[in-house]
């Protein structure tokens, strides 16, 4: 009966720092249709820290429209244009160009914030995910 104790004090101990740091794991999502608009992936978000893990993408198969997405971390932006010709396209009969996860794995110290863009790319409607997680 002693063993099954410490067998239980020992496995609450290996608990203990994954509760104490209180990470919050994210997974967001957003969809841009509408040709010249601007959409968050990543509302502006305060913390402090946590990483941008990857972003996920979906194009329609009637328009292989190229979307832009701006990382801004700890106020460094960066940008990148998704052309999705060059991503896998599905093989049943609707044909949407799957992006897969596109890594990051980014840390960040104060604050994170994800956008996406289609101003002059084109009208489709585009699905967007980001997986990430912050303290």
């Amino acid at each position: 009966m002693r063993m099954q104790y410490l067998l239980l004090a020992c496995a609450l101990c290996l608990l203990v720092p994954a509760m104490a740091s209180a990470t919050t794991v994210e997974y967001s999502y957003a969809q841009i249709f509408m040709s010249s608009s601007t959409v968050d992936l990543i509302p502006s978000t305060s913390g402090s820290g946590g990483v941008l893990n990857g972003i996920k993408c979906i194009f329609p198969s009637s328009s292989a429209t190229s979307l832009k997405i701006t990382v801004t971390i700890d106020t460094t932006a960066s940008s990148f244009t998704v052309d999705p010709s060059n991503f896998e396209r599905e093989s049943n009969g609707g044909g949407q160009y799957l992006s897969g996860w596109i890594p990051f794995n980014t840390g960040f110290n104060n604050s994170i914030h994800v956008q996406l863009n289609n101003t002059g790319l084109g009208t489709s409607t585009i699905n967007c995910w980001a997986s990430w997680w912050h303290v």
